[in-house]
């Protein structure tokens, strides 16, 4: 099975509450966009076409046709059109666009290059996800700081290794990296240090950073706090979310659920067939804090295996904290529903798949609430019933 071989393939249109109207305090834009991701769109439009202070619900990766909501404060152009982008006015508002307003994301999927096997698991485990639903992990998408396999960049920033922490970000290349970033990230390697050369080579976001370097060399951690607020908020949020999935697999054990284990790039994320009445329950109404300092478990047994997580590596909650002076930026204890159940799910026929003769194709579709991710339920219909 393969998706994502053409964006048209993943296609996903955000879902807001957001009364538009002629006139308020924000413009409302409709972003469509192809072969970009949603931050990458954001820097060029404040770049190039000086669109300061825009606001985001979510954040799309690169591999999609996605529709999603940007604001701007105050009246903006009506439209911008760019290489694999467009940027529509969709009207005015009172508030802007933030993660506050997504109601979730509608998909349509193109699963490809399907054998005969793997058509029919799909098919097998449709009942099942509609019945019993399926572990709501966090998608690689959400990792992606980490796809190197060196580590996360936050537990750098917990034990204070700044200079640890930038080189993972801007020195480390990844198998998933196209070949630009590969050559900028081996070239910045071979002159780290040398903070000169390095700006040659460093992204736009990095060179206030680096600027910083050139004039101290030792402050790693004042250049830490000099990249975007966005990206530190990243590489925190993709530790969590690692965690969180490590914490969901332990608890599924725990349960005694009999799973099959799916590797992924961080490990192994266990999905099961079906559940008992009583760990069905649970789970439906189970929610999962990140976790943080100020975690707060409505169960004591998620709880023990949060801490049993941690404690592999060599942490505690009290120890989630980065060694970092930048107010605001920490770990929040936010709560996730354990259990995900995709709304209007739908398969199509199966058809020949013009881009793998001899192979087949279906065409999922379902709704998913914010923060839930397709790629996780594609994985679970992947190992069939």
């Amino acid at each position: 099975m393969k998706v994502k071989c053409r964006p048209d393939d993943f296609r996903v249109e955000e879902v807001v509450r957001l009364r538009l109207k002629p006139r308020g305090a924000y413009s409302v834009y409709r972003l469509e966009k192809r072969g970009w991701n949603t931050l990458d769109v954001i820097r060029h439009l404040e770049t190039r076409h000086g669109l300061r202070r825009l606001s985001r619900a979510g954040l799309k990766d690169r591999h999609s046709h996605s529709t999603q909501f940007l604001s701007l404060p105050g009246r903006g152009p009506r439209e911008i059109r760019e290489a694999n982008y467009t940027l529509r006015l969709a009207g005015m508002a009172d508030a802007p666009v933030t993660r506050e307003v997504l109601v979730g994301n509608r998909f349509r999927i193109i699963l490809r290059a399907l054998t005969d096997g793997e058509r029919e698991a799909v098919r097998t485990a449709l009942p099942s996800l509609r019945r019993f639903g399926v572990p709501n992990y966090y998608d690689e998408q959400r990792l992606g700081s980490a796809r190197h396999g060196q580590g996360f960049i936050a537990r750098k920033l917990i034990d204070g290794h700044f200079n640890g922490a930038l080189r993972l970000h801007l020195a480390t290349p990844s198998a998933a990296d196209d070949s630009r970033t590969r050559r900028q990230k081996a070239a910045l390697a071979a002159n780290w240090g040398d903070w000169s050369r390095c700006l040659d080579y460093c992204p736009a976001e990095a060179r206030p950073a680096l600027e910083h370097l050139r004039s101290h060399p030792k402050d790693f951690e004042r250049a830490v706090t000099l990249l975007p607020r966005a990206l530190l908020e990243l590489f925190v949020n993709a530790y969590q979310a690692w965690l969180w999935n490590e914490t969901m697999v332990a608890l599924l054990k725990e349960l005694d659920v009999p799973v099959r284990m799916f590797p992924y790039s961080f490990g192994n994320l266990a999905f099961y067939n079906s559940l008992s009445p009583a760990a069905h329950t649970y789970l439906r109404r189970l929610t999962i804090p990140a976790a943080g300092p100020k975690a707060i478990f409505t169960s004591e047994r998620v709880a023990r295996v949060t801490a049993e997580v941690l404690a592999r590596e060599q942490l505690e909650l009290a120890r989630l904290k980065l060694r970092l002076r930048l107010k605001g930026l920490f770990f929040k204890p936010y709560p996730r529903l354990a259990m995900l159940q995709p709304r209007r799910l739908s398969l199509g026929e199966a058809e020949p798949d013009e881009l793998y003769p001899g192979r087949s194709r279906l065409t999922l579709s379902f709704f998913l609430p914010a923060g839930s991710y397709a790629t996780v339920v594609v994985k679970r219909l992947s190992i069939g019933a």
